[in-house]
């Protein structure tokens, strides 16, 4: 008889658990603005970003490629993004936030900002101890 692991230390599962969990967590505090936690960040990053390509965006967020590409088409409907071909290579698209898409995450800071606060609250004294855990496990992918 097969002898499985016990998975309850899983560090994957439980990662990918708690992970779902903070994301629905934000998507409901963001829920009023119409953005879900992945297309803030997206504006934010392009925000701070200028003309930025699907490639940078996605290895400065460390998203995959497709995952950038389904959220900045959904942004561009929305007017929150615009998207142009570089002059030197027409193939290479740059994208840049709009005037909407500014008033839209002006809009959701101060909500991102409040579940972020929560969090912080509910994690207490342990905070600054969980980021540096979670910076630890980053490294691993680099």
């Amino acid at each position: 008889m097969l002898k499985l692991p016990d998975m309850q230390s899983c560090i994957c599962g439980n990662l990918r658990k708690t992970t779902r969990v903070i994301t629905q967590f934000y998507d409901q505090h963001l829920q009023s603005t119409g953005l879900r936690t992945t297309q803030c960040a997206l504006l934010r990053s392009i925000s701070l970003h200028k003309n930025i390509a699907v490639g940078e965006l996605a290895a400065i967020l460390l998203m995959d490629q497709s995952t950038v590409t389904r959220n900045i088409e959904i942004l561009n409907k929305h007017g929150y993004i615009q998207i142009v071909p570089e002059q030197q290579d027409a193939r290479k698209k740059l994208i840049s936030i709009t005037t909407d898409g500014e008033h839209k995450l002006e809009a959701a800071i101060p909500l991102w900002e409040e579940a972020q606060r929560k969090i912080e609250q509910v994690l207490g004294k342990q905070f600054n101890g969980f980021l540096e855990t979670l910076d630890s496990i980053n490294k691993l992918g680099k």
